[in-house]
C-alpha cells in the first residue's frame, strides 16, 4: 500500500525527533560522568582549608578546596621551574604549609666522608707531650644532594638535602699528664734566651737547611735524645726537655750544637 507524501513527512520528522532526544540524553549522561565533572564535584564537596605557601622569600596564604599542591600553586600564580623542589610534591594533597625551593640546576648526589671525632683520655703515667692511640677512628659517610641556587642575585652551589649513611666511630687517644723531668743543672740555664735566638721563640719554626723547632734540632740530634717525628711537631715542653737532654749528652759542650746562639744559655 502506498503512503501519501504527508504520511512520509510525519514519519521522517518523528525519527529525527527521536534521534535528537536520544543524543541529547546521551550527551547529558556523558557530561555528568566526565572526569572534569567528577573532579569539580569532589572539589565542591571538600571544605576550604587554609594553606600557607613559602616561595621566593615570601609567603602567601589562601583558603582553598584544591586537591593537589599543583592546583594550589596554580591558583596563586606561582610557577615551578624544571629543577625546583616542592614539598609536599606537586601531585600530593596540600599540607598546611607548602614550600618551593628554587633550583638553577639539576641536583647532583655526592658521597662525603665525616671525620671521626677524637676522644682524649688522661694518663698520669705518660709525659705531657706523649700521646697513644688506644682505638683507631673510622670516618662516617654522608650522602648529599648539591645544586646551584639563587642567593643575593648570584648563582651559588648549596647542599639541598643530606642523610647520614654511616656514623663515624670516635678515635680514642691517651694523653699524658705527667710533668716533664728536670734536666739537672741544664734546667737552670736560659733556654728561653736560646730559643729566642734560634727560632724567635717559634716552636713550629722550620729552616730549609733541615733544622726544626724552638732550638733548631736536626733530625739526627732529635732522635739521639729519644725524639720521634719532627721536632717542630712536638710540644714546647718536650722540645725543651730534649734540648736539656742533648746538652747533658754532650756534657755541656754546647758549641757543637748551637755555635751562634748557645751563649744565650748563660745570659
Amino acid at each position: 500500500m502506498r503512503r501519501s507524501p504527508k504520511v512520509m513527512i510525519i514519519l521522517v520528522a518523528g525519527v529525527v525527533a527521536l534521534l535528537v532526544v536520544t543524543t541529547s540524553a546521551f550527551m547529558v549522561f556523558k557530561d555528568e560522568d566526565s572526569p572534569q565533572t567528577v573532579a569539580d564535584n569532589a572539589r565542591a564537596a571538600r571544605p576550604p582549608v587554609k594553606v600557607v605557601v613559602f616561595a621566593d622569600r615570601g609567603r602567601k596564604e589562601t583558603m582553598t578546596t584544591a586537591g593537589t599542591v599543583r592546583e594550589v600553586l596554580s591558583e596563586l600564580g606561582i610557577e615551578v621551574g624544571p629543577y625546583d623542589l616542592v614539598r609536599p610534591a606537586l601531585d600530593q594533597p596540600p599540607a598546611a604549609q607548602i614550600k618551593v625551593y628554587r633550583l638553577l640546576s639539576k641536583p647532583v648526589t655526592r658521597t662525603l666522608a665525616i671525620p671521626p671525632p677524637v676522644i682524649k683520655k688522661k694518663n698520669k703515667t705518660m709525659f705531657v707531650w706523649d700521646e697513644k692511640v688506644l682505638r683507631k677512628g673510622r670516618p662516617g659517610i654522608r650522602v648529599v644532594r648539591v645544586a646551584y641556587v639563587p642567593r643575593k642575585g648570584k648563582k651559588v652551589k648549596a647542599i639541598i638535602a643530606q642523610r647520614i649513611k654511616r656514623k663515624p666511630v670516635a678515635q680514642i687517644v691517651a694523653v699524658g699528664t705527667k710533668g716533664a723531668p728536670t734536666g739537672g743543672a741544664a734546667a737552670r740555664l736560659n733556654w728561653k734566651g736560646l730559643a729566642d735566638c734560634e727560632s724567635n721563640g717559634n716552636p713550629k719554626a722550620i729552616n730549609s737547611a733541615g733544622y726544626y723547632g724552638l732550638y733548631q734540632f736536626s733530625l739526627a740530634s732529635w732522635a739521639s735524645v729519644g725524639g720521634t717525628g719532627r721536632p717542630s711537631d712536638a710540644t714546647p715542653a718536650e722540645q725543651t726537655y730534649r734540648a736539656q737532654q742533648l746538652y747533658n749528652r754532650v756534657q755541656g759542650r754546647w758549641q757543637g750544637q748551637w755555635p751562634h746562639c748557645g751563649k744565650y744559655l748563660f745570659s
